[in-house]
């Protein structure tokens, strides 16, 4: 291939286009500064034009910020009992500083506009909110620790089926991440307006397992596995068996005092809620996070009994009592931890099985797994309830 296959030809250049450039043209010479006499001298003259137009019948009207020196001739002038200038009208103001501002549309009516689609949407929708029935439940702590700001005294919520948006929120990582998820689906479900992450857990659980059981239905298909044979079979547990215990009448705050069995230390707490799981989460988080945890114990269990925990014999600082808690026989540990975590009232989700292969019965504790709020279709039974 030829070296100058890819070269542009030249073309001569013709000596009589070329032209000597033009000189710059010189700078205009500055405008000379004029004395403060000199401006003065003129904003009185514009000052008695005005005056002579005003008489003649032909106002001027100014607006906007007059300058420094004009406002010392004003200032003169009203000295000397002259009139003072006329002020532009409120409504000649704003249509100046609003000239350059970027036209508004025109109001339109309302009526003819449809956010959410069509017509025929709008009124499925509408037909969907009219049928939603909030069905009323008691809770298991019958309100007993709630003062009607945090949760209702009564213990009665109503609450209704959850539709697409929850599933929604509950098929997205990030809220299911941060602990949002449950509240969010509560917050939106619950006809009562509270912070519902100030529940107590026991009340929480109870409204996990009906909102599951009204939204699909009780039935829960899950995976076991047999103790005898350790092998794993399916099998179905319905919700509605789940036996729940409400709140005696006479367990209240202030039957949250007890002793330890062996030390015989007397302590006082309260019972966890929505709030403190979320913490303790987060506790966990941290130290995954931030230590080494093949090399230290896991203090979890430890950090959510002293969570709970308001006094030990005076001790108040939830980091002594954790210290403490450290040294006391494992005996008073757990004893805190059952009173704290167990109280006389909630859903009892100790769930009884059969066996396929030995027909023996054995006890679980009632498995969340990612079927609780997204059931697998049985098959034979599409389309079908």
């Amino acid at each position: 291939m030829s070296e100058d296959t890819f070269k542009p030809e030249r073309t001569p250049i013709d000596p009589a286009e070329l032209k000597a450039p033009e000189p710059a043209p010189e700078p205009a010479p500055a405008a000379p500064v004029e004395s403060g006499e000199a401006v003065t001298q003129k904003l009185q003259e514009m000052e008695a034009m005005r005056s002579s137009a005003a008489a003649e019948g032909q106002g001027i009207q100014m607006t906007g910020t007059p300058p420094p020196q004009f406002q010392q001739v004003l200032a003169q002038v009203k000295s000397q009992g002259q009139p003072e200038p006329e002020r532009a009208a409120p409504g000649e103001s704003r249509r100046m500083q609003t000239r350059n501002a970027p036209k508004q549309r025109p109001p339109q009516n309302t009526a003819d506009m449809r956010v959410t689609g069509s017509e025929r949407l709008e009124e499925l929708i509408k037909g969907i909110e009219e049928q939603a029935i909030y069905e009323p439940i008691e809770l298991p702590s019958k309100g007993a620790f709630y003062d009607g700001t945090d949760g209702p005294q009564d213990g009665v919520l109503h609450i209704r089926p959850m539709t697409g948006e929850e599933e929604q929120i509950l098929a997205t990582p990030r809220f299911v991440r941060k602990g949002q998820a449950i509240n969010m689906i509560f917050n939106r479900c619950i006809q009562e307006k509270y912070d519902t992450e100030q529940f107590l857990t026991q009340d929480r659980t109870y409204l996990l397992i009906y909102l599951r059981g009204i939204s699909y239905t009780p039935e829960y298909d899950v995976e076991v596995r047999d103790p005898e044979t350790d092998q794993t079979f399916a099998t179905t547990i319905d919700l509605n068996a789940l036996y729940v215990d409400y709140c005696p009448a006479d367990f209240s705050d202030a039957s949250l005092t007890d002793t330890l069995p062996t030390t015989g230390y007397q302590f006082t707490y309260r019972l966890a809620r929505g709030g403190d799981e979320q913490e303790v989460q987060n506790y966990r988080d941290h130290r995954a996070k931030n230590f080494d945890l093949s090399s230290q114990a896991d203090d979890t269990l430890l950090y959510r009994t002293s969570l709970l925990i308001d006094n030990i014999e005076g001790l108040t600082s939830r980091t002594e009592i954790q210290m403490l808690m450290r040294k006391l026989p494992i005996s008073d540990v757990a004893y805190m931890r059952d009173a704290t975590s167990n109280p006389p009232f909630g859903v009892n989700t100790t769930v009884t099985i059969q066996s396929p292969y030995t027909l023996q019965d054995f006890e679980i504790e009632l498995p969340l797994e990612a079927n609780f709020f997204f059931p697998r279709a049985k098959k034979g039974t599409k389309g079908t309830q």
